[in-house]
């Protein structure tokens, strides 16, 4: 089976190594796409055989970054079976426990678009160092949390439109035995660099991406609202036992709620718990 993974960038030093090595173990070098827009060179090293597509800077436009991208992924289905794309902090994850490979999950998946379970990755400063790059990522970070807003239809067999944010497309809800992490939050240090980006960058909509421009006070806000959840060690990640099980029918109900709307269920659904990520997880990534 033949798949591609593509992501868009602009200046990521801190994420695009780790997509790059994720991506090109799981899938190979070449058929990883970077869509660049206008980053400086110098955090566009050691991208060795993944394609690169150079884009001119312009403000950020997620309507037209959904396009964008929704246009090249149909292309590329022209030669590729399957098409993953991932904002190049985001992890699509095979189910270790059913799955060998991110390959072997995505050929398991028949349907037109694939929704994977969506997690926050989470860094607890108190108990946790700052992030190794020279050391795995699930070494050194356990703590998810379930959010509604990260199940993302993130594989594709045929071209679909994604809703800006790409949150949603137009395909219906099929949910896959695949996990999307989420590495915004999974480091303090990491998080306060990039949201000093996003903040000074301009913006098509000046009522867009506010989360991405608030006040490095308001971020420390949330690492410290995190870590005061109540914590789950015996998890298990099967959606078929609760407490995924659970989330899942929230997921789907507000599915059945929202049908016919841009985006097909409620953004907002989370579960006010952190789970530790069972042990088949820690080599993956």
């Amino acid at each position: 089976m033949r798949i591609a993974a593509v992501t868009m960038v602009y200046d990521e030093p801190d994420f695009l190594p780790l997509w790059a090595g994720y991506y090109a173990g799981q899938l190979g070098a070449a058929q990883c796409y970077v869509i660049d827009h206008g980053s400086d060179e110098a955090t566009m090293q050691g991208l060795g055989a993944i394609n690169r597509l150079r884009l001119p800077r312009s403000p950020q436009d997620d309507p037209r970054r959904a396009r964008a991208i929704g246009r090249f992924c149909a292309g590329l289905l022209e030669y590729y079976d399957a098409v993953i794309h991932t904002d190049v902090d985001e992890f699509l994850l095979p189910d270790p426990y059913r799955h060998a490979s991110l390959a072997a999950a995505c050929a398991a998946s028949p349907a037109p678009a694939t929704t994977a379970i969506g997690l926050n990755l989470h860094h607890l400063p108190a108990s946790e160092p700052s992030f190794d790059p020279a050391r795995p990522v699930l070494q050194q970070r356990r703590w998810v949390r379930f959010a509604a807003a990260l199940c993302k239809p993130a594989l594709i067999r045929r071209p679909v439109v994604w809703a800006p944010g790409f949150h949603c497309a137009d395909a219906p809800l099929c949910l896959g035995d695949m996990f999307l992490l989420h590495l915004r939050w999974f480091d303090r240090d990491i998080a306060l660099r990039r949201l000093a980006k996003t903040r000074a960058m301009p913006w098509a909509d000046p009522a867009a991406g506010a989360w991405q421009r608030g006040s490095d006070a308001e971020l420390l806000t949330v690492f410290e609202r995190i870590a005061g959840l109540a914590r789950s060690e015996a998890v298990v990640f099967d959606p078929d036992i609760p407490p995924l099980r659970d989330a899942i029918d929230r997921l789907q109900e507000s599915a059945r709620e929202n049908m016919g709307e841009p985006y097909a269920f409620d953004l907002d659904l989370t579960v006010d718990e952190l789970w530790s990520l069972p042990l088949g997880f820690a080599g993956l990534l």
